[in-house]
């Protein structure tokens, strides 16, 4: 298949960002465990993590997780092996993460908010046979304990102290292989391909069926790490003009968090305040006392800190740069946050499966109101219909990318590798399910989900369109747009909204459908309101749409 000019030219090489180049030197034979030796090397003495008031060193940090690597060898662990991460955000994640890297094995990371069944279904389905876990989730793992198959569960208490529940054969303390590891001796030599070897089975949000594992290369994520250590680099030297010191909130279990907080560290120096939970009053307590100047994160954390009693009193100018992913900010709230902080939003897109960085639009950057910016570094992307056949710029279709960090495939999914990729102009290309247009200097515009285009009468409604005019009504704090099945009109178009405090029961339903008829195309407004007190989210904080349709189809159903 031909490719397009743009992309055999790049339109977007002339509209990069300051600092960002079309294309890095990506080295084929680095892995993590070397990006994290590097860290020690450089930044040895710096402090690498600040976790309940204690200071770790970047040299601290590579010990005790020396001291670990070696604990799992001796527990059994091989080179291939998977061991699931169920931790929250703690210097134990960052130390089992590279633990387990160093020494060849393959991290899935859980999310904290899962139960044991959920835990359960990941386990058994990245083929996991250690599992690290805090001590808290210990009730959940015993509900599932008996339909796994694991060989040793290490249980952790991230205060330090020692796990209540007693070690048996199959259950050891984090501690008691500390204390059986108690200097970092060198580790065996343990060859890692990184391009063919898998670093992390990063299941998705699971916003359409069950969570797929995404095979992520160290290769794929040390090219990630190298593409955004360049907007980082830049930053640090000519934005900032100082070290980089965060609020490390974004989840670890998650990719973002993982390369652009965990992996990320060792390369750049950073200083990173580390909180298990999206905790405002803490994070208020932090930006008055510590003045950190970065802090990434997804639209809801932002939004929940404009929106905070707490927010009235707060200084948010330290944060000098401030990126959102995951899904696309309001633009609404994006100036607010300007407004506020004296600072521009840097906003990027990324999946699951790309490591997690396609695409970034740094502070410095030119501004496009509802753009991610463009490719990084080494990356392309493009336009397609559903014929596989690439559109021209600023027609709307299906996005795809090319670049280091793609992902190697779907663990254990064939037919769905076979979906999602395919081969054009000598490149191999990921399907993102997102639609999105290209304008003439290379800015991706995402307008929605595949599966959540509504079909109004034959029309394509965008919900993220919607919702971005209704952010604008000032009594709107949150919203999500969905289709809704009609015989008549195909989908119709509701509207779910969470309401300023202030607004509650002084606005009806029908004064926000009348005022989205005012600002919308006929065929655009939504026909349903619902004032709601909460939206259904993932682990991640993404509104799940698939939750609001089905809501819906129950409804009907007990209905007939």
């Amino acid at each position: 298949m031909e490719l397009p000019e743009y992309i055999k030219n790049p339109i977007w090489k002339d509209h990069m960002p300051p600092g960002l180049t079309l294309e890095i030197d990506l080295p084929e034979d680095m892995s993590l465990g070397d990006v994290f030796k590097m860290g020690a090397d450089d930044y040895g003495e710096k402090v690498n993590i600040v976790f309940a008031g204690k200071e770790y060193t970047f040299q601290e940090v590579y010990d005790l997780t020396i001291r670990f690597a070696n604990g799992l060898l001796n527990l059994g662990v091989k080179k291939d092996d998977v061991v699931a991460i169920w931790l929250p955000n703690c210097p134990h994640f960052a130390i089992s993460y590279f633990a387990t890297l160093s020494i060849g094995a393959t991290v899935t990371a859980i999310s904290p908010l899962y139960v044991g069944r959920e835990m359960a279904y990941q386990v058994k389905d990245s083929g996991a046979e250690y599992v690290i876990v805090i001590d808290r989730f210990i009730k959940q793992y015993k509900k599932a304990e008996k339909e796994l198959q694991l060989k040793k569960t290490v249980i952790v208490n991230i205060e330090g102290g020692v796990p209540e529940e007693p070690e048996t054969d199959k259950l050891i303390h984090f501690n008691t292989i500390m204390n059986e590891n108690p200097d970092p001796k060198p580790l065996p030599e343990i060859k890692v391909n990184p391009k063919e070897d898998v670093a992390v089975i990063q299941y998705t949000g699971g916003t359409t069926g069950l969570p797929k594992g995404a095979e992520l290369s160290h290769y794929n994520i040390v090219s990630n790490i190298l593409q955004i250590k360049q907007v980082s680099v830049y930053m640090k030297e000519n934005y900032l003009k100082e070290d980089i010191v965060s609020i490390s909130v974004l989840p670890w279990y998650h990719i973002y968090g993982q390369t652009c907080e965990v992996a990320l560290a060792p390369f750049i120096g950073s200083k990173g305040f580390i909180l298990p939970t999206f905790d405002m009053g803490r994070i208020f307590e932090i930006m008055k006392n510590q003045k950190p100047n970065t802090m990434l994160g997804v639209p809801t954390m932002f939004l929940n800190l404009l929106n905070s009693p707490l927010a009235k009193d707060a200084d948010f100018s330290c944060l000098k740069y401030v990126n959102v992913g995951a899904s696309a900010m309001p633009i609404e709230a994006a100036k607010e946050w300007e407004k506020r902080s004296g600072f521009a939003m840097g906003e990027g897109y990324g999946l699951s499966e790309t490591s997690p960085g396609v695409t970034n639009s740094p502070p410095w950057a030119k501004k496009k109101d509802g753009s991610c910016g463009t490719p990084m570094a080494s990356t392309f992307v493009g336009i397609i219909n559903e014929d596989l056949e690439f559109l021209p710029i600023g027609e709307a279709g299906e996005l795809v990318v090319s670049g280091p960090q793609v992902m190697l495939g779907y663990h254990n999914r064939p037919e769905e590798n076979k979906l999602v990729f395919f081969e054009a102009g000598g490149y191999r290309w990921l399907r993102t399910g997102d639609f999105a247009r290209l304008d003439d200097e290379g800015y991706i515009f995402i307008l929605d989900r595949v599966k959540d285009l509504i079909k109004y009468k034959g029309h394509s409604v965008y919900p993220r369109e919607i919702e971005e005019v209704l952010y604008e009504h000032p009594a709107v704090q949150e919203c999500s747009v969905i289709g809704v099945k009609d015989p008549v009109k195909g989908e119709d178009i509701k509207a779910y909204i969470i309401l300023r405090k202030e607004y509650q029961k002084k606005i009806t339903e029908q004064e926000i459908i009348d005022w989205s008829k005012e600002n919308l195309a006929a065929y655009k407004y939504p026909r349903m309101v619902e004032f709601v007190r909460s939206l259904p989210k993932s682990s991640v904080g993404k509104v799940l749409r698939k939750n609001l349709r089905e809501k819906e189809a129950k409804k009907k159903k007990k209905s007939k």
